[in-house]
Order: C-alpha cells, then sequence, then structure tokens
C-alpha cells in the first residue's frame, strides 16, 4: 500500500536514526528524502543565504541518500529540497505534487503542553495533510536498536491495533491494514462511550459485540488473524491503554469517524491518539 514515501528530515540526529527505520518498512519501493529551506526576508530580496542553505541541504541530502541505499539496495531513493516561508506547507504541498502515499513524521515528547504541539510542523502536518501519516514517537526513535527496532520497524505492521466506530471510514482504514505485509494479527477495539444509563451502555456493548464479530468472520474468510475488543470509556484513553497492554506495534486509526474535521482539528480522539501515544501511529486519510 505504501509504495512512495516523504521523509522530510531536518538533519538531526533524531532525523538520521530514522533513516535506519524506513530502511526496514515492508513495501516500500520510493524514498523521497526532503528538506526545506526556510525562506528568510531580507531587505532589497536578497536571496543568497537561502540559495546557500539550499545547497548545503543538497549536499547533506546525497550522503543521507547513500547510506539509506546502502542499508537497503530495493528501494529507489530521490533527493529534493525547496525553500517555503512555511515548513508544514512545504511539506504538504511536495507530497500532493509527488503523489506519496505516506508522509512520515516525528512527534514530540509526550506530556508537552497541547498549546505548543498545535504550533509544530508535525501538528500542522497531522492537522491538514490529505496523504497518509506515520507519526514516530520521539522516545521509540532514541531507542531503536535491538528488540525496541525489530519490533517498530521492520515489524512495524506485525500487530496492529484497529480502533473502528463503524462508520465507513473506520471500516476502510481496517481493509488497508488487512493488506500490509506482515501483518500477524489485527486488533479490532472499539470503545463505546460511557453516555447514558448503564443498560444502555450494555445495550451498546452487545451491538458492537454482533457487529465487530461480523467484521473478525470477514478477516477470517481471507486469512487474516484477528481479535475483537470492546471497552467502555475515554476512545483515546482506552486507545492508548488496550495499545500498551496488548504490546501493539502501530496503532493505524482513520482520520475520519463520527466526528468531523473541524472536531478533529480541536482535539478529537485521533488528534489526542496521534499526539500522546507511546506507540507508532498510522493515521488513514480519506479521499471522501
Amino acid at each position: 500500500m505504501f509504495e512512495k514515501m516523504l521523509f522530510p528530515t531536518d538533519f538531526s540526529e533524531r532525523a538520521e536514526i530514522m533513516l535506519d527505520c524506513i530502511a526496514g518498512i515492508p513495501q516500500v519501493r520510493e524514498v523521497i528524502l526532503f528538506h526545506v529551506v526556510k525562506e528568510t526576508r531580507y531587505p532589497m530580496g536578497v536571496q543568497f543565504i537561502d540559495t546557500l542553505a539550499k545547497e548545503t541541504a543538497e549536499n547533506t541530502l546525497a550522503e543521507a541518500q547513500r547510506y539509506l541505499t546502502s542499508l537497503n539496495p530495493e528501494i529507489r531513493v530521490t533527493l529534493d529540497t525547496t525553500i517555503s516561508p512555511e515548513i508544514a506547507e512545504g511539506i504538504l504541498t511536495h507530497a500532493e505534487q509527488r503523489g506519496a502515499d505516506l508522509i512520515v513524521i516525528s512527534a514530540r515528547q509526550k506530556n508537552v503542553e497541547i498549546g505548543e504541539l498545535l504550533g509544530s510542523v508535525s501538528s500542522t502536518i497531522l492537522c491538514r495533510s490529505k496523504t497518509n501519516v506515520l507519526i514516530m514517537r520521539h522516545k521509540i526513535i532514541e531507542t531503536l536498536t535491538g528488540k525496541t527496532y525489530e519490533k517498530f520497524c521492520p515489524m512495524l505492521f506485525s500487530r496492529i491495533l484497529c480502533p473502528i466506530d463503524f462508520s465507513r471510514f473506520s471500516e476502510h482504514a481496517t481493509a488497508l491494514a488487512s493488506t500490509m505485509k506482515g501483518v500477524a494479527e489485527l486488533i479490532l477495539l472499539h470503545v463505546v462511550p460511557e453516555a447514558g444509563t448503564s443498560s444502555e451502555i450494555e445495550e451498546s456493548v452487545q451491538a458492537a459485540e454482533a457487529r465487530i464479530g461480523a467484521l473478525r468472520d470477514s478477516l477470517a474468510v481471507q486469512g487474516i488473524r484477528s481479535r475483537a475488543i470492546i471497552t467502555t470509556g475515554d476512545p483515546a484513553g482506552e486507545i492508548m491503554r488496550i495499545a500498551e497492554q496488548q504490546d501493539v506495534s502501530v496503532i493505524w486509526i482513520s482520520s475520519y469517524g463520527k466526528g468531523c474535521l473541524h472536531d478533529f482539528l480541536l482535539g478529537s480522539t485521533v488528534q489526542n491518539v496521534a499526539m500522546n501515544s507511546t506507540r507508532p501511529v498510522v493515521v488513514i486519510r480519506s479521499r471522501e
């Protein structure tokens, strides 16, 4: 599914470590190493410094290209740079122009104030991208060695947690997850909000069990192993709790559900999970 990946790099140590991870992600055929030189406004329109920065970036990208190719010669690695007044805008525009299937970014550490998160490049990409986004947690990136590396890079899609709300968007995302190479198990999670009387909540749980059972049967026909978990409570909190409890390799979630894009931008379940989970998160974008 993810054949063409855009990796925006800022040449930090964290970005260098992510190259190791990118090389191990299955099914990728092309990686676009991309750097945005933030445009500097000068009197009299002088742009010499921006041009010099762009040339320096191109040389650094070439080094990264050689390294990534040495890790996985089967991946085609292309290089791009641009000068833009806004880094996030430059990344989003380039992803669309190049037809990328996936943008790979890293998130900030947990427990950062929401205001700061919403002002970051990663958060802007998450909220505005029309392309699927893979968010690697900063903490994970710093420890990509040994068992940690084995789980979150080559085995990134081995145990996928798929939160579903039975909307067409989440069902579409789950269907895509089942096509990923190397999937050993899909964990289907439905969270019933604790709203209403206890009998109403129980009715919702029973209805969810029937619907999620039908989805499991459909996956079984395709030869996909899956398990179903139904819980009650705050959706974002439960998704992150189950992800830790089940030791999943990635959370795979649709950017649309029973909420809307407006809710998402204001801090929906998707945003809370993407920005605060300690696990990698894939946000599947719908074209509808």
